[in-house]
């Protein structure tokens, strides 16, 4: 009995037993069961893998079934895959990423873009921010955003444009979201930097700086910007672009003497008409704003009067049907048919009988109808038309005389404004004026107040426009505005003379001009009308 409880003994007899077994194998029929221990062994493996979330190999063949799905568009499959994949590892930005690809594939749009956002907010995940920068704001209307649109679309650009701070394209988008925004003091610098592969850029960051009242920042990037498409200049001479761009940083500088040279030899260089075209009409616009910044620096006499008709001369000269050259020519002739003086009357009598026909109409109309001469207005303006049909300040004041005229001409003067408005870029608040107060006669209440809206912003529109609007938001049953535009109305006081001529002035800066530079801008306009009546002559 005691030999039972003797390790020795047991272990002896486990030596023993195991000898035995393997001894007992059949191992001459061990070949014929080779087959069934590997299919075995197999399986086993297979079903370690299949149970396997950590496998490789597993990991490998939903990869190849995802990579498959996307290159033959089967989302279905792919978001499948995606999702097996997400189990594994919920917070894979770039998994979430792909499922909303594959979501907003199947028209499941909303829930793509909120996944996106998911990722944005959580994760700062770049390319979900570019996706929902190319998919949901750009190339739409600004106008149509909400303020929440807007602010995730400044906040998403902010986020790419920190993480590819020198990427132009994302730049040049932000820079525009914010002068959009009015937020200037962050534009600027980007423009900046934009100027140094886009030079005019600098001229834009220019006007933003001079808008905040920052005159010293501005001219010194519209002088950098000047010195860039100067030498961008030598280099193609014949290039218009580069002469316009060269003018414009002139103008912005006041540097208005430069910037007539550079407009009149680049028109003497131009060899196709359209580019001649596009010249003369900057030369108008140049002449008109240094017409401006002579008036406002200078006191009002004769003899400024005077170099402002024969400046004018040289205008119509380049710029026949320029709205702007029109509209300034029509006002300085009349504000000057009382002026006694001879040189003053000879060159304001030549300014209208040395213009084109239509020109001549177009004042001789203008002056009518501020005479209070309707039909007479009505007459000259329509031969005016006639001669330059595309001159908006022509139909204009055609419009106004119409309307003045008759109850039974609305309609037509409200087709001619309508076509005034059309074909004139960026149209004055005057263009609006006119229009909003033909539909308040016809009764159109809701279509009028638009355009009496543009006008207030105008002193000597704004009485009229404040008492149109009054009567129309009264007509619509808005009492309480209506009730502050009459009394805005009560605080402004109406020019009728300036209601009539549209005055389309515009000027940048508020450099001084002294009497030197006043003399030197007399003689090189005189100059120039020398040299161009020569060649007209030997024409």
């Amino acid at each position: 009995m005691t030999e039972y409880l003797n390790p020795v003994k047991w272990m002896r007899w486990a030596s023993q037993f195991t000898s035995n077994w393997f001894l007992s194998l059949p191992v001459r029929d061990l070949p014929k069961a080779a087959l069934a221990v590997a299919v075995l062994g197999l399986l086993a493996i297979c079903a370690i893998a299949a149970n396997s979330e950590s496998s490789d190999w597993r990991g490998r063949l939903l990869d190849r079934q995802l990579i498959s799905a996307f290159e033959r568009d089967d989302f279905g499959t792919a978001e499948l895959v995606l999702n097996r994949k997400i189990r594994k590892t919920p917070d894979d930005p770039q998994l979430l990423f792909r499922l909303g690809l594959a979501k907003y594939a199947q028209d499941e749009k909303e829930t793509a873009i909120d996944l996106m956002r998911l990722l944005v907010k959580s994760k700062r995940h770049d390319p979900a921010a570019r996706w929902l920068l190319f998919n949901k704001f750009l190339n739409k209307d600004w106008s149509t955003f909400s303020d929440d649109d807007k602010t995730e679309f400044g906040q998403l650009l902010a986020m790419v444009h920190k993480e590819a701070p020198n990427e132009i394209a994302i730049k040049q988008v932000y820079a525009e979201y914010l002068i959009a925004s009015k937020d200037y003091s962050k534009a600027i610098p980007l423009l900046d930097d934009l100027s140094r592969t886009q030079p005019m850029r600098g001229l834009q960051a220019a006007v933003l700086a001079r808008e905040q009242g920052n005159d010293a920042l501005a001219d010194r990037l519209a002088r950098r910007t000047l010195e860039s498409v100067e030498r961008l200049f030598e280099e193609e001479p014949n290039n218009v672009g580069l002469v316009v761009a060269v003018s414009q940083n002139q103008m912005f500088l006041n540097r208005y003497a430069e910037a007539v040279r550079t407009l009149e030899a680049g028109i003497s260089r131009a060899t196709k008409e359209e580019d001649k075209r596009i010249l003369s009409a900057k030369m108008g616009d140049c002449i008109v704003m240094w017409v401006g910044e002579i008036e406002k620096a200078s006191t009002t006499t004769e003899k400024e009067r005077l170099r402002v008709l024969k400046m004018l001369q040289v205008a119509l000269v380049f710029a026949p049907q320029n709205p702007r050259v029109l509209t300034l020519v029509a006002d300085k002739v009349l504000a000057t048919l009382n002026d006694d003086d001879e040189q003053i009357a000879a060159v304001r009598n030549a300014l209208v009988s040395g213009s084109s026909p239509g020109i001549a109409h177009f004042i001789r109309g203008t002056a009518a109808l501020m005479e209070g001469e309707v039909d007479r207005a009505q007459t000259s303006l329509s031969l005016a038309a006639k001669e330059l049909p595309q001159s908006g300040a022509i139909l204009n004041n055609l419009a106004v005389a119409l309307s003045m005229q008759s109850e039974d001409n609305l309609e037509r003067a409200l087709k001619i404004s309508d076509q005034a408005i059309l074909q004139t870029i960026n149209a004055t608040p005057h263009f609006y004026e006119t229009r909003g107060q033909i539909l308040f006669r016809l009764k159109r209440f809701k279509e009028a107040i638009p355009d009496l809206e543009r006008a207030v912003s105008v002193p000597s529109l704004a009485k009229n426009a404040h008492l149109s609007l009054a009567e129309c938001y009264e007509q619509i049953g808005d009492d309480e505005i209506a009730e502050m535009h009459l009394e805005a109305s009560k605080k402004e006081i109406s020019d009728p003379a300036e209601e009539v001529s549209e005055a389309n002035e515009s000027t940048d800066g508020e450099a001084e001009t002294s009497d030197a530079e006043a003399e030197t801008a007399e003689a090189e306009l005189e100059t120039t009308e020398t040299e161009t009546a020569d060649a007209d002559s030997a024409q």
